[in-house]
């Protein structure tokens, strides 16, 4: 399906959440950031995980989270529930879903875990013993519960069946919405996301946790290879159907028009090659004086055609490009003393202002952090998915607390996804308090 045609979160309900709490929460559609405040333990981040859950097909990351009902409502006013059946069998819900001309719903039990089947399959991956719902990594050591089995393994096993019972119509709903989880700790990722998954599934059998810093840089390595491939693919089709089209070409540009499309081109080109997109060449800047009153027509038609070609060849970059200087933008107007750069052969790179080569692992936990979620955000979240924040603030000096709405404004903007914030920092709500949404006694 189309990004486009995702549908976008509206609203969150939550009743007894830990026994206590009933949360209402209604998503800002217009700005497209919501953030939620509130003292520690009203449930801000069980808020985000939940919703990321059950949009993620994983109802059995719900088990340890009290609650009546959660409901996520949708900009075309559809809505799904999760709701417990009794008090007293709170592992037994009921998942419905309403929509303009009908209403699903079906019986599902918590205790059926898609992470438990895939957790089977991995050899190296034993249930703890003593914790249910909990596996231990043989070849570290690590604790892994079920969210974690998923998000790490779960694209080697596409086939794994959640549920005996065909919940198509809840299938084909979560087609239609996209959720994206950016939890607290976000420093160390097992695998790298960008592989194939015949490679990850090598990858997690063979490696350890890696520097999630690292994976970004690989990761966008791997994106900018696909994104001149790309290019030098439509580049090689205008090529060869330039003489087709010269034959049939009409349109000729004036000397003056000639000269003004040329020196965009120009400056777009030097831009590319200034944020490294396209290798440093020699320019050859187009005499213009040249021309004069020889400006033929013949000429006129080839010289037209060159500009539209160029600009079409460049056009296949630009997304990249736009997602590539607002990232670098964003990143090297905090750090000080270092920047972050683009290599063509090793993806992003981290260089002091004296020209020292810098291994990303070693900045900081908050340059980190912040090279992490931009990265996150600008290249890894399709548009109309609800980005899902939990605590942007950590690591983070106040003066990047401070940056980090105007910086995410500007991100939405250009990339369409709607975000909801769990937050405890006044310094990252500023002046916009219009966006917030309070929860508990007294928020």
């Amino acid at each position: 399906m189309a990004e486009s045609k995702l549908l976008r979160l509206k609203r969150i309900e939550v009743d007894d959440l830990f026994g206590v709490y009933n949360h209402h929460i209604d998503l800002d559609l217009d700005d497209r950031i919501t953030l939620l405040h509130g003292q520690n333990g009203v449930g801000k981040t069980s808020i985000l995980r939940m919703t990321d859950a059950i949009l993620r097909d994983d109802f059995a990351r719900l088990k340890t989270i009290p609650f009546s009902r959660f409901m996520l409502g949708f900009h075309d006013e559809s809505t799904l529930e999760l709701s417990a059946k009794t008090k007293s069998d709170e592992e037994t819900h009921v998942l419905s879903l309403k929509s303009s001309d009908k209403v699903d719903s079906e019986s599902i039990s918590l205790n059926t875990s898609r992470a438990e089947t895939i957790a089977a399959q991995v050899d190296f991956l034993r249930p703890h013993g003593i914790w249910p719902d909990v596996w231990v990594d043989d070849r570290d050591g690590e604790t892994l519960i079920g969210h974690d089995v998923l998000s790490r393994f779960g694209d080697q096993f596409p086939n794994v069946e959640l549920r005996k019972k065909n919940l198509s119509w809840f299938s084909n709903f979560l087609d239609k919405a996209n959720a994206h989880l950016i939890e607290a700790q976000r420093l160390v990722r097992r695998q790298n996301e960008s592989m194939s998954s015949r490679s990850r599934r090598r990858y997690i059998y063979d490696h350890q946790p890696i520097s999630s810093v690292v994976d970004c840089s690989e990761d966008f390595r791997k994106r900018l290879d696909d994104t001149m491939a790309n290019y030098g693919r439509n580049a090689q089709k205008l090529d060869q159907s330039f003489p087709q089209r010269l034959m049939s070409a009409k349109e000729q540009l004036t000397v003056d028009q000639l000269q003004s499309e040329m020196e965009t081109l120009d400056k777009k080109t030097a831009d590319l090659k200034e944020i490294g997109i396209l290798d440093a060449t020699p320019d050859y800047p187009f005499d213009f004086d040249t021309l004069g009153d020889k400006y033929k027509p013949t000429q006129a038609l080839v010289m037209t055609l060159y500009v539209r070609d160029t600009a079409g060849k460049l056009r296949v970059l630009d997304d990249f490009a736009n997602r590539t200087r607002l990232f670098l933008g964003s990143v090297n107007a905090k750090f000080q003393h270092k920047r972050i750069r683009l290599d063509r052969q090793k993806g992003l790179v981290a260089e002091s202002d004296k020209d020292e080569s810098l291994e990303l692992d070693y900045l900081s936990s908050g340059e980190q952090h912040e090279l992490v979620l931009h990265y996150d955000l600008l290249f890894r979240v399709p548009s109309n998915t609800v980005v899902l924040i939990d605590e942007p603030e950590l690591s983070l000096h106040v003066a990047w607390q401070k940056r980090f709405l105007p910086d995410l404004a500007e991100i939405v903007q250009l990339s369409g996804f709607d975000v909801l914030i769990a937050t405890h920092s006044p310094f990252i709500v500023g002046d916009r308090e219009d966006l917030m949404v309070g929860l508990g006694d007294s928020a």
